[in-house]
């Protein structure tokens, strides 16, 4: 019988073999699990052997042409279907405002010029299909989507993805919170909604340790240069213990296939019962619970000051909301203290927001590339930043989506933000 685990049986196995450890790393053995690419290890940019089993049994389950994993999360699996589309020769890339950082940094890096689709709302990733299909033109290399959002709303995937097969253009998908939506009852991933590539963050709901990741490929045109495109962007030394635990989720999974499900119908009475007893929650994925803190006369960051407090540790907040984000690991005990704290009245102090975030609706002066590595940038303080060009990347993590991008003109709303998130210089000409 075929093992579900064969990376995880292979360190197990060297482990306990007593080998003399006469090469990296340089603890040599301690954690015993950390190897590198010694014989029979496997490559991850070649994948071969005990990893390619491994990712073929990830595929499977995941029901793409192929999978890759990634020891850099889905910064690595995002750079990496960048470089592949760039492939195509075209330069322009059609993708929702409220991209991540790392969309942003990959067209940076492979000579992608963004061309913005704007939300109704701030963070959001739902942005309307005929708003993408009026973007689309000859220079477009592929249409970039983030869902699921900080806040956990989605997009239409099936819809974008009929418009993207209509032009010919691959869609891909930053589903970097949301890799646990293959093993719902609905099972609604990217992959399985029409997407061509998708990238998922394994350790952000699953099992992984952080930095594990999945680069899904359903498009049969960006499987043979994959690994060589990944290879250029990620370590030329991945961790076998991220490896590890990738391949050990595979295995979990197998033998747990309602695990998912059973989660996620929990965390469905928690809101049911959170709304009954008046708290206000947002409408969002499975995975998390969005607090409407405006809505309660209070602000995000307020709340989660004060579930900190009581023991709590939250995801993400900000002026409007407070998100809890749960995974395969949440206990019954975790849920049940997170209802209990909230029910017990006081997590929603009284706070008029500061200045609730928003989108910067800034002029595209030239290509983030261009901007980015341009001899004139130099850092300028705030107040005189008004009319330069950007040259850097500010985008505070969480939620990591960009205040103001490479290329793009300062404006006033952009002062104001960039003050309200304590930066007094920024790198501009």
């Amino acid at each position: 019988m075929q093992t579900l685990t064969p990376i995880h049986d292979f360190l197990e196995q060297y482990a306990n073999s007593g080998t003399v450890r006469c090469h990296m790393p340089g603890h040599k053995g301690r954690p015993l699990f950390d190897i590198t690419e010694i014989s029979g290890a496997d490559s991850l940019y070649e994948s071969s052997g005990i990893i390619a089993q491994s990712e073929d049994i990830a595929a499977k389950l995941f029901g793409s042409e192929k999978t890759l994993y990634s020891c850099g999360g889905s910064t690595l699996a995002i750079q990496t279907m960048l470089a592949l589309v760039k492939h195509s020769g075209k330069d322009e890339v059609i993708a929702a405002r409220g991209s991540h950082r790392s969309f942003i940094s990959g067209c940076i890096h492979c000579g992608l010029t963004p061309v913005w689709v704007y939300p109704k709302d701030y963070m959001s990733s739902e942005v309307s299909p005929l708003a993408i299909e009026e973007k689309l033109n000859l220079r477009t290399a592929a249409v970039f989507i983030n869902s699921i959002d900080y806040y956990g709303g989605r997009s239409d995937i099936p819809a974008i993805a009929k418009v993207c097969e209509k032009h010919g253009v691959p869609l891909l998908a930053d589903n970097a919170h949301g890799a646990y939506l293959k093993f719902t009852r609905a099972a609604d991933h990217p992959i399985t909604q029409g997407a061509s590539m998708c990238a998922d963050s394994a350790h952000k709901t699953l099992l992984a340790l952080t930095g594990g990741a999945y680069l899904h490929i359903a498009d049969k045109r960006f499987l043979q240069n994959a690994k060589e495109m990944m290879s250029a962007f990620g370590s030329s030394s991945p961790s076998y213990l991220i490896l590890d635990s990738l391949d050990c989720f595979n295995g979990f999974i197998s033998e747990n296939p309602d695990a998912v499900i059973t989660l996620c119908d929990k965390l469905s009475m928690l809101k049911t019962e959170l709304i009954s007893a008046g708290i206000p929650v947002r409408r969002s994925d499975e995975m998390r619970l969005t607090l409407d803190c405006i809505a309660a006369g209070s602000t995000g960051t307020a709340c989660a000051n004060e579930l900190r407090r009581r023991g709590i540790e939250c995801e993400y907040a900000d002026e409007r909301c407070c998100v809890l984000l749960f995974g395969i690991g949440t206990s019954d005990e975790d849920i049940k203290r997170v209802k209990n704290a909230l029910i017990s009245g006081g997590c929603f102090p009284l706070e008029k927001p500061e200045a609730l975030p928003e989108f910067i609706l800034a002029e595209y002066v030239m290509p983030p590339r261009k901007a980015f590595y341009s001899p004139l940038a130099e850092n300028i303080p705030i107040d005189k930043a008004e009319g330069k060009i950007c040259a850097e990347l500010w985008s505070p993590c969480p939620p990591g989506v960009p205040v103001i991008m490479p290329g793009e003109r300062i404006n006033k709303a952009a002062c104001r933000m960039l003050k309200a998130d304590r930066k007094t210089y920024i790198r501009a000409f």
